[in-house]
């Protein structure tokens, strides 16, 4: 018998709530009818034994986050049973069990469903996104429960679509649920570690922020503290030259004093020797001859000689002040650019993350069999023919220590003449190598390495890269360029054992930490001991002009090349 378009229209529209709500009762992880709800403080509801294995899976120390919003908790939260969502799912269930539930396959086929055996698009497995609810719905065409999935069109097919879908591709409806959920907890892994590297980069971004802050606040009290020197000893210059001028002003016054002085006796002698020549003038005839001859020898005695006096004039001319100017100017600019030029030539890194791999998010689980992907231990001893004569060797070429007394190597081109050097024998210019040293010594010492180069230039030169101990800090130098670090910085006491790595390939030198009374040695065990690096300290990027040799700068100090 025919069923009205009416009938059909609301079996349908029961069919899709039914599905809707089925839907709404999903747990998002399992992708299954929730069992046990329980419920989180953001609101979502979980089942307990699907919440309990994802955090499981999150215990590494950063707390407890939500599977939907990702809303984080710092203790795992108590878990509480959501009564009233459990009493939904029960009854539910119940609906489903009972003799009429409602089902989607109850209903007939229409003249408006597709050809081929494909369903109708309310009950389309592409809607629902879900297999296991396709599977509940079943064929709204033929009005039976799906079967088997085609892989070639992506359906789901009853018993009466296979023949549409002769010679695809198929499998069980079991199979290829099971297998798209493996793929895509897979998919879920991969994005959750994708997360996690997204996480901490951006923890490190803000530390990153930080040190920056750190650092350039560090260079502006440099700065200020540099220009306030300079303004100091301009300020000290200042000073001494106003002082000098006083000085001279104070003793050509005291000159001219003392000139005053004998200027004002003279004056007031002849005005003495005046008035009585005046009082004569007025005498009788007989007192003034008398007396005439006495005053005009005194009159010609007057001291009235003026010596000459000259002061000079002190002042800074047009040129001068020109050339003085121009050449403040000159200093001012050519110590800006030294130090603009300073900052811009400065590789160093405050700090730094090497970014993951495009598949860093992804298990790989294919062995690593070339030599050239790991860290070799490499097997050094000392080379007699570039030792200092004030540095004497062990027998077995692998210990080098001062001598107060130079001694009498014969002579060599490769031997160094000016610094307290020594080169390994050995030289790499492929590769992944390491070495570990132990150090002491009451002065300095450098452990790094070098490029001979071309002609015999470099035994009277330092080891291009190099970490030194100057008896107070441990530093970094690239030739005569000093440079710094976080770690270096922290340094209080010299390190006993260093390690170092050369990356040939990367064009990298770094310096390490190396824990006391662990022995290298060469077997399996090599790749591990050389990945446990301790601290890093230090990272030159070198460019390799032949090969790399270890060396070594002793000055009151000693090293030891360790058993490899």
């Amino acid at each position: 018998m025919s069923v009205s378009a009416a009938s059909l229209s609301a079996a349908a529209s029961a069919c899709a709530a039914a599905a809707d709500l089925e839907a709404e009762l999903n747990c998002s992880v399992c992708l299954s009818i929730y069992r046990d709800p329980v419920a989180l403080h953001c609101g979502h509801n979980f089942c307990r034994e699907c919440l309990d294995k994802v955090w499981e899976n999150q215990a590494t120390g950063r707390g407890y986050s939500c599977p939907d919003c990702r809303a984080e908790y710092t203790q795992r939260p108590e878990l509480q049973r959501n009564l009233k969502l459990s009493n939904i799912v029960e009854r539910f269930q119940a609906s489903r069990g009972s003799p009429n539930p409602l089902r989607c396959d109850s209903l007939p086929s229409t003249g408006g469903s597709q050809e081929g055996g494909e369903p109708m698009r309310e009950g389309h497995p592409e809607e629902n996104g879900s297999l296991m609810k396709a599977a509940r719905i079943g064929c709204l065409k033929h009005g039976r429960p799906w079967v088997s999935y085609c892989r070639q069109d992506s359906v789901c097919l009853c018993e009466m679509c296979l023949t549409s879908h002769k010679g695809h591709r198929m499998q069980a409806l079991e199979t290829a649920v099971a297998e798209r959920k493996t793929t895509l907890v897979e998919e879920i892994g991969r994005l959750e570690r994708a997360r996690e590297v997204l996480e901490s980069t951006a923890h490190w971004l803000r530390r990153a922020r930080a040190e920056l802050k750190a650092d350039r606040s560090r260079l502006r009290e440099q700065v200020s503290g540099l220009f306030a020197e300079i303004q100091a000893l301009i300020r000290a210059e200042e000073l001494g030259i106003l002082e000098s001028i006083e000085a001279e002003e104070r003793l050509q016054n005291s000159n001219l004093e003392a000139r005053i002085g004998e200027t004002e006796s003279k004056r007031e002698a002849t005005d003495n020797l005046l008035r009585e020549a005046h009082e004569l003038k007025l005498e009788d005839s007989c007192e003034f001859l008398e007396s005439i001859q006495k005053t005009l020898d005194r009159l010609l005695r007057a001291d009235v000689h003026v010596k000459p006096c000259k002061v000079h004039k002190r002042q800074l001319d047009r040129k001068t002040v020109s050339q003085a100017g121009k050449q403040a100017n000159g200093f001012v600019r050519a110590l800006g650019q030294q130090i603009h030029g300073q900052l811009a030539m400065c590789q160093e890194a405050l700090i730094q993350m090497e970014p993951p791999s495009r598949h860093s998010a992804k298990t790989d689980s294919s062995p690593r069999n070339s030599t050239d992907e790991r860290d070799q231990c490499a097997c050094l001893t000392l080379d007699a023919n570039t030792v200092h004569c004030n540095l004497s060797l062990s027998e077995d070429l692998r210990c080098a220590e001062w001598a107060e007394q130079r001694l009498p190597y014969p002579a060599h081109p490769e031997r160094f003449r000016l610094h307290p050097q020594v080169l390994c024998a050995q030289g790499f210019t492929t590769g992944r190598h390491y070495w570990e040293v132990e150090v002491g010594g009451s002065k300095k010492w450098e452990v790094g390495a070098t490029c001979k180069g071309p002609g015999q230039a470099w035994v009277d030169s330092c080891i291009s890269w190099v970490l030194r101990w100057d008896g107070r800090q441990l530093q970094a130098f690239q030739g005569s360029s000093r440079f710094s670090s976080p770690s270096l910085r922290a340094v209080r006491e010299a390190p006993r054992r260093l390690r170092v790595k050369l990356d040939c390939k990367r064009g990298t030198l770094s310096f390490h930490t190396a824990e006391e009374g662990k022995a290298l040695n060469a077997t399996d065990n090599c790749l591990a001991a050389a990945q446990e690096s301790g601290t890093l300290l230090y990272t030159f990027n070198i460019e390799l002009n032949g090969p790399v040799y270890p060396g070594f700068y002793l000055e009151h100090s000693m090293v030891r090349l360790l058993q490899t």
